[in-house]
């Protein structure tokens, strides 16, 4: 039921899996927002809604992000039990607690800090260049126009691109490297297939080997000159990181660094192109690009949800949740919430303050931001300056990954002309 004449019957039977809340997930998650309490999943996930409280409870540290902590792990051993994807993932920062979790997010910290993404400009430049040339000359048609695939072209590689030359990996493989992103995206989706698990352990085996040959290889050349190098120069000079943390993180870093940009640039140019008076203004006024990269994030962000594990009673808005349960904090409720967004349902790129969830909160908080918001505002940027009319170049609907939690699209076709 995802498309709820009312609050009540929202709650009633909240199944996520629908494929219309993969088309359009707001209708929902606005009755849902407009419940007394906290309304439940058909799975018997509690979902929190509005921006005030999903703001506390992802501030909120007795809250746990390791799902080892949650009393039906071992039973369901969502990632394949005894797998090297469930090896891997159990490493992750961002599936851990203090104190690892503020051991391993020191280590990684440094890389991403804004002086260091800055100096990062003049390669995503060049890359976007790249990118947008050939895309143009590939999509030429009789007409002058050119026609191209946004995600497949730009949206896809430039991400991919970027976090290996951060990591100090080859990004010359990116068909493979796409394949076991996509396939391990299945990570933070609420419920899957047992058939999706076993294509993203494959993939997990996989990217494992890759990764170790490159560790073997930074380690032999002592490079020092990546984050890559960094971290095994801190395993290795202070004992900080063993090696299944150095091995699970960096593909953590790989596919967050991936997935969530691809997105933003996709979810961000859809919503351009659906609101051609926030296009056109953006035109007129280059210098609001920073907010109207916010407000992609918040309009329609990447990440659906972000789930806790109560490990102590819990209480919001009336309600004690006791340990053992789940919390899914939806973040896309969240960022529509009309207590906080005057409006919410309508894309403003001049929307200031704008207070999104769209990158969490916390101590979990995106360590990747700066990052996704420089390669997002150069995207817009150079396709704005070089495409002085952009459309879309079919009627069809936009079509969407078929995932819960992830939102993005498969493919987003445009046409380009001069004039």
């Amino acid at each position: 039921m995802t498309h709820p004449e009312s609050a009540a019957a929202a709650v009633a039977a909240v199944d996520m899996r629908d494929p219309a809340f993969r088309r359009d997930p707001h209708p929902l998650l606005h009755a849902l927002r407009g419940t007394d309490g906290v309304p439940r999943d058909m799975l018997g996930v509690w979902l929190v809604c509005q921006h005030a409280e999903c703001s506390a409870g992802l501030r909120h540290q007795p809250l746990s992000r390791d799902p080892a902590r949650w009393p039906m792990y071992p039973m369901v051993r969502p990632f394949l039990a005894d797998s090297e994807l469930e090896r891997l993932v159990e490493q992750w920062m961002l599936f851990s607690d203090p104190p690892k979790h503020t051991r391993l997010r020191r280590l990684v910290n440094g890389a991403f800090k804004r002086p260091v993404i800055a100096a990062l400009r003049g390669h995503i430049e060049a890359t976007a260049d790249t990118l947008i040339d050939a895309a143009l000359a590939a999509g030429v048609q009789p007409d002058g126009s050119a026609v191209f695939d946004l995600m497949a072209t730009i949206a896809q590689p430039l991400p991919v691109r970027v976090i290996c030359d951060v990591l100090g990996l080859p990004a010359d493989d990116f068909a493979r490297t796409k394949a076991w992103s996509d396939a391990l995206a299945m990570i933070v989706e609420p419920v899957t297939r047992r058939c999706t698990r076993e294509a993203a352990g494959r993939a997990g085996d996989e990217m494992a080997a890759y990764l170790r040959a490159h560790i073997a290889a930074h380690r032999a050349a002592a490079r020092r000159d990546t984050l890559l190098g960094l971290l095994i120069a801190a395993q290795d000079d202070e004992g900080a990181l063993s090696d299944d943390e150095l091995l699970g993180n960096l593909v953590l870093l790989f596919i967050a660094g991936h997935e969530t940009t691809t997105n933003l640039i996709g979810n961000g140019m859809l919503s351009l192109l659906s609101h051609p008076q926030e296009l056109a203004r953006l035109r007129a006024e280059p210098s609001l690009m920073p907010g109207a990269v916010e407000e992609m994030l918040r309009y329609e962000g990447s990440v659906n949800m972000v789930s806790r594990f109560v490990v102590e009673p819990y209480t919001l808005r009336g309600v004690t949740v006791p340990p053992g349960e789940t919390l899914f904090f939806m973040v896309g409720a969240a960022n529509r919430d009309p207590a906080v967004f005057a409006d919410p349902d309508r894309f403003d790129i001049g929307r200031t303050p704008n207070p999104h969830l769209g990158f969490g909160a916390g101590i979990h908080y995106c360590v990747g931001a700066p990052l996704a918001r420089l390669e997002a505002g150069i995207v817009f940027t150079k396709l704005l300056a070089r495409c002085p009319r952009l459309e879309r170049a079919d009627d069809e609907a936009p079509r969407w990954r078929p995932l819960v939690n992830l939102r993005g699209l498969e493919g987003l076709a445009l046409r380009a002309t001069k004039a």
